[in-house]
């Protein structure tokens, strides 16, 4: 089966480290079957790409194509779609016309995933959305945004959802059953095993007589950083100095600074930046407990690689989290509470699991989602394509004239 896959959201010269998770995903595709890859830069990353890494290639035997994406910034956000379409339509016709793929794979509904389904339908193909969560959970519940996802996922010939509550939420939206998948990410587990706590910490120069904390993700609001901060706040004020540490890169990196020299957490929390895959396979192992503070989740990768490295993690129950936390490993705490958050991270720091308790969950590996992806997108190619006229009539191109 030949497969391409259109989405930003995978690694760049720029991003090298930009959603592993679906490095990972194609990797494991790429065994059994053909992939290409369309990856859309934003023109104002195109700009600021530097330091860009020299002859990267995110997978070696994986062909890339990385157009650049032209857009209004913060404004007419509902046009997106509109606006990648016609940045890179030409880079896709050709790709498509050279490749011949049986399926269009797309992560993220908006506007990645519309520019799939119109791609996908020009060409009479079946189009395969995944939806990661707050593309679902945040962009797709009010306004005019709402009506433009909702259309995408009903023209798709199908729609992946890493959780169960994702599927929910999507079926009380109206989509049909029978289009929707649950396929949980899967975990590179060659990468993230579990390993020594003690030679981990010695590898990254980390305290070895105080717990450690991490947080990981992007600097944005969606992760609500200041929960997590003031959670450390709290857990000082209880007597606990954790060294806690936050890896990841984003918009609010200097905003994150400023607020922990005001806090007064410049001997406690520092910000590492983002990390390699192995690099945070270490700092799992590494850290007493992964600490996640998000308003909005699907499954989130971070929890998944903690699990698959033998730890446990403190996070809000939103999204599909519940689904694999367990509840002697993980606390789960509600969002925006960092005194509930901080109590949950001193209870989990006191309580250990008992010798010889067994996880109730166990994340999958990569090359097992890999087959249940294979198998819907295999169904999806004798499938009846969208009508091309309604949805390409609904995403034409005339409302560009306003930018």
């Amino acid at each position: 089966m030949r497969i391409l896959f259109l989405s930003y959201a995978y690694p760049n010269a720029g991003q090298p480290q930009l959603a592993t998770f679906n490095r990972t995903m194609l990797a494991a595709l790429s065994t059994t079957h053909e992939v290409r890859v369309i990856a859309p830069v934003p023109f104002m990353q195109r700009w600021k790409q530097s330091p860009v890494t020299p002859g990267f290639r995110a997978l070696p035997d994986v062909s890339a194509e990385y157009p650049t994406f032209y857009y209004p910034p913060r404004i007419c956000r509902e046009q997106y779609d509109r606006c990648m379409w016609w940045s890179i339509r030409h880079t896709v016709r050709r790709t498509i016309a050279k490749f011949q793929p049986d399926v269009v794979l797309s992560y993220w509904a908006h506007p990645d995933g519309a520019v799939a389904v119109r791609a996908a339908t020009e060409a009479g193909l079946p189009a395969v959305v995944m939806v990661g969560g707050s593309d679902v959970l945040v962009l797709g519940r009010s306004g005019r945004r709402r009506e433009v996802i909702l259309r995408t996922l009903h023209a798709a010939a199908a729609v992946i959802t890493v959780s169960q509550d994702l599927a929910d939420v999507l079926r009380e939206d109206g989509l049909p059953a029978h289009k929707l998948f649950v396929v949980p990410r899967g975990i590179d587990s060659t990468v993230f095993h579990p390993g020594d706590r003690h030679a981990a910490r010695k590898l990254l120069g980390l305290p070895l007589d105080r717990p450690v904390l991490i947080g990981v993700g992007r600097l944005v609001e969606v992760k609500d950083w200041p929960t997590w901060l003031q959670a450390c706040v709290e857990l000082r004020r209880r007597g606990v100095s954790p060294a806690c540490y936050v890896l990841g890169s984003g918009p609010l990196e200097e905003a994150l600074r400023r607020q922990i020299e005001a806090l007064g957490l410049t001997e406690t929390v520092e910000l590492r930046g983002p990390q390699t895959q192995a690099e945070l396979a270490l700092w799992y192992r590494a850290a007493d407990l992964t600490v996640l503070s998000s308003q909005s989740e699907g499954v989130p990768n971070v929890l998944l690689e903690t699990q698959a490295t033998g730890g446990s993690f403190v996070a809000t129950d939103v999204g599909g989290i519940s689904e694999i936390a367990d509840p002697v490993y993980d606390r789960l705490v509600a969002p925006g509470q960092p005194a509930a958050l901080a109590q949950a991270i001193f209870d989990r720091l006191r309580h250990a699991p008992p010798e010889g308790y067994a996880r109730r969950f166990e994340p999958a590996s990569s090359l097992t989602t890999a087959r249940r992806l294979a198998e819907i997108l295999q169904a999806t190619r004798n499938s009846t394509p969208p009508q091309t006229t309604e949805y390409v009539q609904k995403t034409d191109s005339a409302e560009l004239s306003r930018f």
